[in-house]
């Protein structure tokens, strides 16, 4: 019979999209799940891996056994979230990725109130970048995940994953409030279209979730924005603005950076919302430590959860 603990390990390299990602992801050495991803294949009597490129793929049988993995995981994730559904105890540790910058405010009074109701389940807050949540609730390096989605932006698709809607964010424009360097008359009103800000200087990072939103919005009004500073930490985004050095498109729910204020202001005619949901593995809907945090999470998305 196949060891499970291998077939992780190998669905894991697909994930990461090499070995010594997925050894960083899974906590082990690189020459550990080497050996043990040949010791799969010597087992499977099978080549699983490609490893004609620097980066390690998979054959189609090791994408086939992937495949079979999936399934095997979510099913014995089931029965252990069964089995606890038995008993009923709300206990045990639960681990929710949340991006540190907006995150807590989101979810800490949900969680918070979690804690208090059940004593004895320790929650465990981890810092994820906005873009890695999913894949981490995934690989089981978290329980539970807060992770964003924006209109227009398609994210591929994991297996084994459910997902809630639990706030719908305006994105506006961010400003500083004395302007923009370079741009003359900018401390003055300011243009009412998003077009006319296709000569104004921009800070977005093009690879992420938001900075694919931002060149979407742009394209779609005739023009590619000047990237004069690239970054996907939204609290550095608000810095440069903040001191001038360029514009950028930013959620409401990320706020100002203290002493660096902005302006915010909606172009017309482009209303642009970022959706924020809660991501957990469907095998684990059962448990009763993630059923009680999504009851909590559900009451409150109605009111404290959106944004206005």
């Amino acid at each position: 019979m196949l060891d499970i603990r291998k077939l992780v390990l190998l669905r894991a390299v697909q994930a990461c999209g090499s070995i010594a990602a997925a050894a960083e992801a899974l906590n082990y050495t690189r020459s550990a799940v080497s050996q043990q991803l040949s010791a799969l294949e010597s087992e499977t009597g099978t080549e699983l891996l490609d490893r004609r490129s620097k980066r390690a793929g998979l054959t189609a049988a090791g994408r086939l056994l992937v495949e079979h993995t999936e399934h095997i995981l979510l099913d014995l994730e089931a029965a252990e979230s069964d089995l606890l559904a038995i008993n009923g105890r709300v206990c045990g540790e639960l681990r929710v990725g949340v991006p540190f910058h907006e995150g807590p405010a989101l979810l800490v009074p949900a969680l918070s109130r979690i804690r208090e109701t059940y004593p004895e389940l320790r929650i465990v807050l981890q810092g994820l970048t906005a873009g890695g949540g999913r894949e981490a609730v995934r690989l089981g390096q978290v329980d539970l995940v807060l992770a964003m989605g924006y209109d227009g932006v398609t994210e591929p698709t994991l297996p084994g994953l459910h997902e809630e809607l639990v706030a719908v964010d305006r994105v506006r424009l961010a400003i500083g409030p004395e302007g923009t360097t370079g741009r003359q008359g900018s401390r003055g009103a300011l243009p009412a279209t998003l077009a006319e800000y296709a000569d104004w200087p921009w800070v977005l990072d093009p690879s992420s979730g938001l900075g694919r939103l931002t060149l979407h919005a742009c394209a779609a009004v005739g023009f590619d924005p000047d990237v004069v500073a690239r970054t996907s930490d939204l609290h550095a985004t608000l810095g440069l603005v903040a001191l001038g050095w360029g514009i950028a498109l930013v959620p409401d729910l990320v706020p100002d950076r203290p002493g660096y204020p902005v302006r915010r202001i909606t172009p017309s005619g482009s209303e642009l919302v970022r959706r924020v949901s809660i991501v957990v593995r469907r095998g684990a809907l059962s448990s009763p430590a993630v059923s009680a945090v999504l009851a909590e999470v559900r009451r409150q998305s109605g009111a404290s959860l959106r944004a206005s």
